[in-house]
């Protein structure tokens, strides 16, 4: 990237003030229009009154209640490029996010050059992961810590288990047997390799099913 500033309007989305503040000295600079925003709502009002050509954004730290959300505001505006800077991430979460059209992804940890060539394949509308996200898909050995194996009723279950709902009290909720909720545990136990509730709850903290500040016991 030159040092010459081109007329593109630029939108990070973001919470962390440093890393607000680490962007805004990098790339405004080089940009015409740099703009930060905390709110899903302020970053629609820039959406809509400005030609933004791109948008940077920490989806799990902004202010999105589900990747849903993030998918639809891609969705309308198919003509700015969406790049995810984020501290962490997992197969899962890489697989949703290419599955709503988003497949710019480079964490926090990556250098200056990975994030800018992230940021030019976006505005010229193809994909670019970081080698660090790379690795994640390619990664072949170890425990899987994503949930692609399991089926939507199954990461379902696996949600209310974390949440510290009882078998009896899963089955009331969704309006099946308990014999179906034994079931569906059996499974999801199997497939994942663990044996306990407390080893299925470290499997969907690190596959991102939750959040780490979100169960309980």
């Amino acid at each position: 990237m030159t040092g010459t500033k081109r007329n593109i309007a630029v939108v990070l989305a973001d919470t962390q003030f440093l890393t607000n503040e680490a962007l805004r000295a990098l790339l405004t600079p080089l940009f015409q229009s740099f703009s930060t925003v905390s709110t899903k709502a302020g970053l629609q009002q820039h959406l809509q009154k400005e030609g933004v050509s791109l948008v940077i954004t920490d989806d799990i730290l902004f202010d999105f209640g589900s990747i849903s959300e993030l998918g639809d505001l891609k969705k309308n505006h198919l003509e700015t490029g969406f790049v995810i800077l984020t501290s962490s991430i997992t197969h899962l979460k890489i697989k949703e996010l290419n599955d709503i059209g988003i497949r710019n992804i480079v964490l926090k940890t990556d250098d200056r050059e990975e994030i800018f060539q992230a940021i030019e394949a976006a505005l010229k509308g193809k994909k670019y992961y970081s080698g660090d996200v790379l690795d994640i898909l390619l990664k072949k050995d170890g425990p899987l810590e994503d949930a692609t194996i399991l089926t939507p009723s199954e990461i379902e279950i696996v949600r209310l288990i974390s949440s510290g709902l009882s078998t009896k009290e899963i089955a009331a909720k969704k309006y099946i047997s308990f014999h179906t909720v034994m079931t569906h545990r059996k499974n999801i136990f199997r497939k994942l390799g663990v044996s306990s509730s407390p080893e299925l709850l470290m499997y969907a903290i690190k596959a991102g099913l939750i959040d780490n500040i979100e169960y309980h016991i």
